[in-house]
């Protein structure tokens, strides 16, 4: 066991290193990207795509990738939805109450 040991040292040590170290990065990304939520009610006239270019960005993510996402998440059979329908969309982490509640989609600003 002593020669092992003597032999491969610098292997086992470098592997055990390397595996605290990709556990610590695992764990340190995956916190900072928690992404909060938010439930958004559609109103006359709203799609997907109008909900899309307003929060898109802010979500870190493309249009087509935010639209699939809401629709994943909300169980949306089509890309259609209708007034009154409520919508989970994500937010960064970053963003405030007060940032969130100062943005407005195109329908609303009647």
């Amino acid at each position: 066991m002593t020669t092992l040991w003597k032999k491969y040292s610098f292997v086992i040590l470098f592997f055990i290193v390397t595996l605290f170290f990709s556990l610590f990065l695992v764990f340190t990304t995956s916190a900072d990207e928690q992404s909060s939520y938010k439930m958004v009610q559609i109103q006359e006239g709203d799609s997907l795509w109008k909900i899309a270019e307003e929060y898109a960005e802010g979500a870190s993510m493309s249009e087509r990738e935010f639209i699939d996402w809401v629709s994943g998440s909300n169980q949306l059979n089509s890309s259609y939805i209708y007034p009154g329908d409520e919508l989970v969309i994500p937010l960064k982490k970053e963003w405030s109450e007060s940032e969130f509640d100062s943005i407005q989609l195109a329908s609303n600003t009647k």
